[in-house]
This record gives structure tokens, sequence and C-alpha cells, in this order.
């Protein structure tokens, strides 16, 4: 009898330090911003834009301009009207990132009679800030660590209307 409540004991003894070590765990993903970064904003704007055809959609795209960063900084995301875009690196301007942030796509969810089959959707992850539709939030790593810069009063540009494409009965 005394071994079975001494592995009552080590089982409650090592549930309680497991739910510890969680508790640590979620402070490594922290999502501080970061006051003084190692780089300087040249420009930022973002600008909504729509297709010519109504299979192309619409959205909104995020330019952020950098004066100067160091070469051990990497932009990664853009976070934007509770959305999350990886940055992509210009073509036209070296040191001109863009966030592509278009509407309507939605992740996949499965919908089924089956509880089964939709058990397998897993929950949105909740947007780490609270920002206005004229904020965002670049993320950048450096030296292996990602750290968060929020950018304020991004101005807006005129948006830009794609021309619908003649159909090619219309030649």
């Amino acid at each position: 009898m005394r071994s079975f409540k001494n592995i009552i004991a080590l089982c409650a003894v090592s549930i309680l330090l497991f739910s510890f070590s969680n508790c640590g765990s979620s402070q490594t993903n922290s999502y501080k911003l970061t006051q003084n970064p190692p780089f300087s904003i040249d420009d930022v704007f973002y600008q909504d834009w729509v297709a010519g055809i109504k299979e192309g959609g619409s959205g909104t795209n995020v330019h952020v301009t950098f004066k100067d960063f160091t070469e051990d900084v990497r932009v990664d995301s853009i976070y934007f009207r509770n959305k999350i875009e990886k940055a992509k690196n210009s073509p036209q301007a070296k040191k001109q990132y863009i966030g592509y942030f278009k509407k309507g796509t939605n992740r996949d969810i499965i919908m089924d009679s089956d509880p089964k089959k939709e058990a397998k959707n897993t929950p949105p992850e909740p947007f780490p800030f609270k920002l206005a539709d004229n904020e965002a939030v670049v993320s950048y790593i450096q030296n292996g660590v990602t750290n968060y810069y929020k950018i304020t009063n991004i101005r807006r540009k005129e948006m830009l209307a794609f021309p619908q494409n003649k159909a090619p009965s219309d030649n």
C-alpha cells in the first residue's frame, strides 16, 4: 500500500513540475516592441488595390523603405490590420520591403458532418498587437532573435484600380 502512495505522490509532483515548465516556455515567444531598432525608416505607406476582373480580387500593399540597416538585420514580416504577411524585398528598390495583404484569403477550414474530420481544424492564433488602421509592426531578425517595431501614422496612397483585360473575342 505504501508503494501505491509513493507512485501517486510521484505523479502529482511530476504534473506540478510539468505545469511550471510550460509557464516558463510561454514567455519565450513574447511580442515585446523595440523602441530603438537598428535601422531607420525613410518612407512607409499603404495602398489599396483592386483587380480589373472579379477573380483577381483586391487587397492592400504595405511598403516600407529603410534608410539604412546593418547587415545582421533581416526583415521578416509585416503585421497590419489583424493580418500577418512575410515581407518581400522589392525588385525595384533594395531597401524597400512590401507586405501583400490580399482580401478574402481564408485559411483552409474543414467543414464536414463528421466531427472527427472537423476536429483537424486548428483555431487561429490571436493577433498579437493592438493597432490602428494606419499602424503596422515590422518583425526583424537580428543575431538569431526576432524583434518587433511599431510604425505609426502610415500614409495612405490613392487606390490602384487595375484595368480589365480584354477578352480574346474583343480583338
